[in-house]
């Protein structure tokens, strides 16, 4: 027992617990959650890029995380494959054909092996981004808000609902606070070993995420305003580092596509966007190829991308022209809004995040001495650039995950709150040692009362929910049971509860005649779900019905008559479950 007690003193302990009680609930949540609807695409992407070696599929999302989440499963065991769906348009979107294919031709107990080995082979990644976050947060603002930083990135909803996915925002989200960390590091101790490997991780960001495209013009403004700051002083970053950093980066990146079309003239690519053939694109216009700068000087400039990548862009880009219906705050409408991420992040997010950012935001503006404009330049700038191009691209208002990139950042803005309670870790721990609980008492201020609250709502909130994580909603809305009310889509319901829903009907063989209305990843019949077809517009009575949140509150309103019943039980927080009674009806 006095070896546990000594321990408990131990930073590293602390650090290597919390990091590895994310890896716990990651690994269980990739066992537990079916394939969602995105990874389907990623699914079968990895499954091409693997028995063809080439990337043009999947376009708009970079291939880092497949090439990797593939490997144990492509390389070590022996699925099968269907290449009959691919086609070499971008806009036909194959990836989706080919994900279908993939599941249709594997066994259900295969698939879920595949899934499951591909889901954790990510997971370093997202402990990778909780250790940068950390010394970031530590070197900021000091050691408590290091743990800070840890206990909200350790039980965010958000990370841990996508990060135990094959999609790429968590391990996004991940690299892009390692290179910013690296690059404020470059920014402080300037030599070209440090500028190496802030130049590898901004090469790896867009591998991951087309959105990191902007990195190297925020890091071209941070640099010049931490030169600006720093004019006085004689260790200046130098001008031909930073350029290291940037054509390093762009080797990085260059090399992530094996240098596949990598300097292809500009006016040698066909483009399907708008903007960059000039052409106007509706939601039902036909595609129409082009290259507005065919007949310009800059269609001979080599492009200094992949050519996978430049095509990912224009794909992204039509798509966002487009537009895709969206649901926000009880409205629908054909295109999404400006404010949809800020308003999905203040339901999507703890409460006790808002309260350690409240706290945050007054030191900031009321404490003394506690703002240093050059330091929090290189955290706040890029997150608030970050989350005003997402916010931009308002075709589409469907999925928060695309803002996702900003939590770690949010997080470590956060975690200024405990900033001059630097000792408060330690000191916790020797009064508890030493008083037990009544020595707690004695640590609690106000301000470091309501540090405790939020930091304990934060995590209560988020466990209750979990491994239902990708429903999770805050008390501001009332939880995940309310959360239909202002959000829909992959907020809520992403195809994730699909073996819960298969071991309820296995449960429950008395649910006859039984009516399954639901948008799966994997066919219903290949899981052994059998039913009696899709739900009836109107109840029937003593017939079981069950119906997807997003099917039973979309746009037609075709089941507007469940809408008053009230359901039986929810299979996970995204599945109603009916018994119709007369009463009901």
């Amino acid at each position: 027992m006095e070896f546990v007690f000594q321990l408990m003193k131990i930073r590293n302990f602390w650090i290597v617990l919390l990091l590895f009680i994310q890896t716990v609930l990651l690994v269980y949540l990739s066992w537990a959650t079916s394939p969602n609807r995105t990874e389907i695409g990623h699914l079968g992407a990895a499954a091409y890029f693997w028995n063809t070696g080439k990337f043009d599929v999947f376009h708009v999302n970079p291939p880092l995380i497949r090439m990797i989440a593939g490997s144990p499963v492509f390389l070590f065991c022996n699925p099968k494959y269907n290449a009959k769906p691919y086609s070499p348009f971008p806009e036909k979107r194959c990836e989706w054909s080919l994900g279908n294919a993939f599941v249709t031709i594997n066994g259900v107990e295969d698939i879920r092996c595949y899934v499951f080995l591909m889901r954790i082979v990510c997971i370093p990644f997202i402990l990778l981004g909780g250790y940068f976050g950390y010394r970031f947060s530590l070197e900021l603002y000091g050691q408590a808000a290091g743990f800070v930083f840890l206990i909200l990135w350790t039980f965010s909803p958000s990370l841990l609902g996508w990060g135990a996915t094959i999609c790429p925002d968590a391990v996004a989200a991940s690299l892009g606070i390692a290179g910013l960390y690296l690059f404020r590091y470059w920014l402080n101790n300037p030599d070209w070993r440090n500028a190496i490997f802030a130049g590898l991780f901004l090469g790896l960001m867009p591998l991951t995420k087309i959105t990191w495209i902007i990195a190297p013009p925020i890091w071209f403004l941070l640099w010049i305003l931490w030169t600006f700051f720093n004019r006085k002083q004689k260790n200046k970053p130098p001008f031909r580092q930073f350029v290291s950093i940037i054509l390093v980066g762009l080797y990085v990146l260059n090399m992530g596509y094996f240098f596949d079309g990598s300097f292809r003239l500009l006016n040698q690519y066909r483009f399907i966007s708008g903007a960059l053939t000039n052409h106007v694109v509706t939601k039902n216009s036909p595609v129409e190829r082009g290259n507005r700068f065919k007949n310009s000087w800059l269609g001979h400039v080599p492009v200094p991308f992949p050519a996978e990548f430049v095509q990912g862009i224009d794909t992204q880009k039509r798509d966002f022209e487009r537009g895709m219906e969206s649901f926000a705050c009880g409205v629908w409408s054909d295109r999404g809004w400006w404010w949809y991420y800020g308003y999905a992040l203040l339901l999507k997010e703890p409460v006790g995040v808002w309260g350690l950012l409240l706290i945050s935001v007054m030191i900031t503006c009321f404490g003394k001495n506690n703002f240093c404009c050059r330091d929090e330049m290189v955290l706040l700038l890029p997150m608030f650039l970050i989350f005003a191009f997402v916010s931009s691209q308002t075709g589409i208002s469907a999925h928060p995950r695309y803002v996702i990139l900003i939590l770690p950042m949010l997080y470590i803005f956060c975690a200024k709150s405990v900033k001059n309670c630097s000792n408060f870790f330690s000191i916790f721990s020797k009064n508890f040692l030493e008083k037990g609980f009544t020595g707690l008492f004695e640590l609690f201020t106000i301000r470091k009362s309501c540090l405790a609250i939020f930091l304990i709502w934060n995590v209560t909130s988020s466990l209750l929910v979990y491994p239902h994580s990708l429903s999770y909603f805050n008390e501001f809305v009332g939880g995940s049971k309310n959360g239909h009310q202002y959000l829909l889509g992959s907020c809520i319901d992403w195809g994730q509860d699909e073996y819960e829903l298969r071991d309820w009907c296995r449960k429950h063989p008395e649910a006859k005649p039984l009516y399954i209305s639901y948008s799966p990843s994997i066919p219903l019949g290949k899981l052994g779900v059998q039913n009696n077809g899709i739900v009836p517009e109107l109840p029937e009575k003593g017939s079981w019905m069950i119906i997807g949140v997003n099917e039973l509150y979309d746009r037609k309103g075709k089941y507007i008559e469940y809408r008053n019943i009230q359901p039986v039980m929810k299979i996970g927080r995204s599945i109603c479950v009916f018994y119709i009674e007369d009463k009901c009806l």
